[in-house]
């Protein structure tokens, strides 16, 4: 049958020329071409199967009703390997996809941009930096602050009552202003501007959950934006509270805040168990809320001070080692009034059997004048230069050893004599005074200093000290 040698291919094509030649010109060359020459029966009859069969896919592609006859004999003529999808069709499929990912691909560059996140570090950032100050003392950096409640309230660390000069607060933008400390006692310190500077206030949140995402916003020193590390709260309490926000040494003063950047706590000293304390805000934020601005400054005038060092003495020509304490009034941390007493010694030998030892109980009173030097990244140097009266007792003890004999009498061609060693000691004790001067230079608790006690009859009777130590 002629009809089953024919691959969907060719149906397909024969379909394409008929749409494009129309149907009445096949016909009209079909009855042409049947009227010049005759054809027998049974070319007639295959010629009738190879129209139905031509027919039949432009029927189905014009939505035309198929008689059960017709579908018989195309099941009939249509083996299985004719129905699989032939290679022409694989084209036109492929189009297709292309057509869909490319309109999808057209669709997803057309979506909208999603809006920025509303929570995370960097929107606690920009939320948080307008109320961050840095809190410093005759310019070098005591804590860090922030604004609370009102723009001209800052709470800052408790180092900031420690500063005796002048005290001052600047803005992340740079803009500073004197400050008056307010607290004389409590966790934190209150500070009042004496003008406003740009801060915008931080408001108070209580009762945090346990669990809940905290942010700690520090401000590293030499920076100009804060530092922000997430956590969540481990404990909280009315006087405590405790989250595993970690941040770095010389955040303490900083504001402890939620998603949202409303205060939780003001910031601690860090922990190294990796579970840093804070103080809870709403005790502190009732205190700052009574705070009137005529409030008076509450900075001690004088405070006392303590230190002790090691050192060396040079003294009529011998080295001395040896310690001394030191007491010392600080007022206002300018002028320093300052009593110093220590011990120092040598042993030498020296002229032929001599042994020479001196000690030195050496007092001096002083009054300086502090100097405190900034450097940048927020560190700080107190250079004091001094003047003062020393006192000295200077007690010298020389032993001389001799060998003779026990018994001068003793004849030496004897046996019985013998010898002997003998000491003979000397003492000299002495009182002397001796205007001073020095310079002592103090890195955070480490001091440095050199002093002079000038003898004005005898220059060789100049003394000089130079010493390391501690100062509290």
């Amino acid at each position: 049958m002629a009809l089953s040698s024919t691959r969907p291919s060719t149906l397909l094509i024969a379909v394409l020329m008929l749409s494009l030649t129309g149907v009445a010109s096949a016909q009209e060359d079909a009855g042409t071409e049947e009227t010049t020459e005759p054809r027998s029966d049974d070319e007639a009859a295959s010629s009738e199967e190879d129209a139905d069969a031509t027919a039949t896919p432009e029927a189905e592609a014009d939505g035309e009703a198929v008689t059960d006859e017709e579908a018989v004999t195309d099941e009939e003529a249509v083996t299985d390997e004719d129905a699989e999808p032939s290679e022409a069709d694989a084209p036109e499929a492929t189009d297709s996809g292309d057509a869909n990912r490319a309109a999808a691909s057209t669709r997803q560059r057309r979506m909208p941009t999603p809006p920025p996140s509303t929570s995370g570090a960097a929107v606690v950032a920009e939320r948080v930096r307008p109320a961050l100050a840095i809190v410093r003392c005759q310019g070098a950096r005591w804590s860090v602050g922030f604004a609370l409640g009102e723009p001209t309230k800052v709470v800052a660390s408790t180092e900031a009552r420690g500063c005796r000069r002048e005290l001052t607060v600047e803005s992340l933008d740079g803009r500073t202003s004197t400050a008056r400390s307010v607290a004389s006692d409590g966790p934190v310190a209150i500070l009042l501007l004496d003008e406003s500077i740009g801060l915008t206030a931080l408001q108070p949140r209580t009762a945090p959950g346990l669990g809940e995402a905290v942010y700690a916003v520090g401000v590293p020193g030499g920076a100009s934006d804060p530092a922000v590390t997430a956590g969540a709260i481990a404990f909280a309490g009315d006087e405590r509270l405790l989250s595993d926000a970690p941040h770095p040494g010389g955040s303490e003063g900083g504001p402890l805040v939620d998603a949202e950047g409303l205060v939780v706590a003001v910031l601690r000293e860090p922990a190294e168990s990796g579970v840093s304390p804070s103080t809870p805000i709403a005790p502190v934020a009732e205190r700052a809320a009574n705070v009137v601005p005529t409030a008076e400054d509450v900075r001690q005038i004088a405070y006392p001070g303590f230190g002790l060092s090691l050192g060396i003495v040079w003294d009529s020509g011998d080295r001395l080692l040896g310690a001394s304490g030191l007491f010392s009034v600080d007022i206002l941390d300018r002028i320093v009034f300052a009593i110093e007493l220590g011990g120092y010694a040598n042993t030498d030998t020296g002229a032929v059997a001599q042994k020479v030892r001196r000690s030195l109980i050496l007092g001096n009173v002083s009054v300086g004048y502090r100097i405190r030097v900034a450097f940048p990244g927020g560190g700080s140097a107190t250079l004091m230069p001094q003047i003062g009266f020393s006192f000295t007792y200077d007690r010298s003890e020389t032993t001389t050893t001799t060998v003779g004999l026990v018994d001068p009498t003793c004849n030496l061609t004897m046996d019985s004599c013998e010898l002997a060693e003998m000491k003979v000691k000397s003492e000299m004790n002495e009182w002397r005074y001796r205007p001073s001067a020095g310079l002592r230079l103090t890195l955070g608790a480490v001091e440095l200093g050199y002093e002079t006690y000038l003898d004005t009859s005898d220059i060789g009777d100049t003394g000089h000290r130079l010493h390391v130590g501690f100062r509290f």
